[in-house]
């Protein structure tokens, strides 16, 4: 009976090694995973500083403005250019009707080309 229980107590310390074995080497492997994806976030953001760097130098007004009145032959806005909303011809306000005889097409069928 002791030499089943020692075979068994045996059997039980060499799986939990292996078990211990393997974890061991699932933990460096996330470790390593976890570096490389570090690595590339920082380089990631080193990237977005650099491109909001230039969005910044690229969008200065007097930069802007020189370039709007190279290609754009823009003029400057005059006092007697400005007017009053009321002045602008809208037209005229038109009611929805719920007996409508325009047939209605559901929109997966727009989607789908129209078919």
């Amino acid at each position: 009976m002791t030499r089943l229980s020692t075979s068994l107590w045996m059997l039980a310390i060499i799986l939990a090694a292996f078990g211990l074995y393997e974890v061991k080497y699932e933990v460096d492997r996330v470790r390593a995973e976890i570096a490389s994806v570090t690595q590339t976030l920082e380089q990631e953001h080193e990237t977005l500083d650099v491109i909001s760097a230039e969005w910044a130098y690229l969008s200065r007004p007097e930069r802007l403005q020189k370039l709007a009145h190279k290609h754009l032959a823009v003029e400057n806005l005059m006092v007697h250019q400005v007017s009053d909303l009321a002045v602008i011809p809208f037209p005229e306000r038109m009611e929805a009707s719920t007996t409508s005889q325009v047939p209605l097409i559901p929109a997966s069928a727009l989607a789908e080309g129209g078919r």
